[in-house]
């Protein structure tokens, strides 16, 4: 049975209604208990909220309030002398977690992320991207002039590449693939996680110099080897020749006529026969409960691009030279769209 059939079988629906209402406060209340890093304090054994705000220079009755609202939500634990510990879901939010989600949670509600959904209504009017609106230029080039909040950013995309990473490694066979390219990789945990699982390929890291100046996550896996980083700008050119492309949330990141550019720069590079693993949040073509949806929703609210169908997919990727092959489930949030060079 669907859960959400379940939940509105048993709850009244204006009651389901308003707590889907103020979901964005527990949203807020996730993201500062990440920034605070309180899944840390509590790792070691149980504390109370006080002890828990005076690591941290926090107020010690706002401090209870926070955690006992995330652990009626089940991301902390409460035990009968009032002490906080961790569950296995906060157990994620663990900066010292291998697959930790911690950057990730801090950046969703982190200010350059809250007051463009809080500006959602003008997109959804005006089919404007929110950021624009909101701070006066496109997200990357404000990232590019801000590098505090543009850490932060990094630092989620690499606590989602480690999780995402270990699932596209785990689920497509790069067995025949001797260079494996990662186009826009930032860091490389993503390319780090497959040439892990394939010793015998070489990779290719691929990006803005900015960007790959902060790939040191190659030698600390032990495949720096094995890589060669390449700098540039995937809007001018891609001089990568590999068997393998991967490209992980670039191409949800902007509009049509930009991602064909992408693409296609990636085709040109490319030789007939080549493989292309766009790893994107896939929109499914029935309501079912899904990421998906409201991923798209970020989008519109923080960039040019969307999430897509498996369809629409496909027709970016015929524009540019690919042909598309198959949507391949992870265990992950994330889809693979594969396609080959024609």
């Amino acid at each position: 049975m669907n859960p959400a059939q379940t939940i509105r079988e048993e709850i009244p629906p204006q009651a389901v209604i308003i707590q889907m209402a103020f979901g964005y406060v527990l949203s807020q209340a996730l993201s500062v208990a990440a920034k605070l890093r309180l899944a840390d304090v509590v790792a070691g054994a149980p504390k109370t909220a006080d002890e828990i705000a005076s690591e941290v220079g926090a107020h010690g009755p706002s401090v209870f309030r926070l955690m006992r609202a995330l652990a009626k939500a089940g991301v902390f634990a409460r035990d009968e002398q009032g002490r906080f510990s961790n569950t296995v879901l906060s157990e994620y939010l663990r900066s010292d977690h291998p697959d930790s989600m911690r950057g990730m949670v801090h950046m969703i509600c982190d200010t350059e992320h809250r007051m463009p959904q809080g500006n959602l209504e003008h997109s959804v009017r005006t089919g404007e991207c929110g950021f624009p609106f909101t701070f006066g230029k496109p997200v990357f080039e404000y990232f590019a002039e801000h590098p505090e909040s543009a850490a932060v950013f990094d630092e989620a995309m690499t606590s989602l590449s480690t999780t995402v990473g270990k699932a596209i490694a785990g689920t497509y066979d790069f067995s025949d693939a001797a260079t494996i390219a990662d186009i826009g990789g930032g860091h490389g945990i993503l390319l780090s996680s497959v040439l892990k699982a394939n010793p015998e390929a070489n990779g290719i890291l691929f990006d803005q110099p900015h960007v790959v100046a902060g790939a040191s996550v190659l030698a600390r896996e032990g495949v720096a080897a094995r890589t060669r980083v390449v700098e540039g700008d995937f809007f001018t050119e891609v001089p990568v020749e590999a068997d393998v492309y991967l490209l992980k949330h670039i191409v949800h990141d902007w509009n049509d006529e930009e991602s064909v550019t992408i693409l296609s720069n990636v085709a040109a590079s490319a030789k007939p026969g080549a493989k292309l693993l766009l790893v994107e949040s896939v929109v499914e073509d029935t309501d079912v409960p899904s990421l998906s949806g409201i991923m798209d929703l970020n989008m519109l609210a923080m960039t040019s691009g969307r999430e897509r169908t498996a369809g629409e997919y496909a027709d970016l990727l015929k524009r540019s030279g690919w042909e598309f092959r198959r949507v391949i489930p992870t265990p992950s949030p994330m889809q693979i769209v594969e396609a080959v060079r024609q």
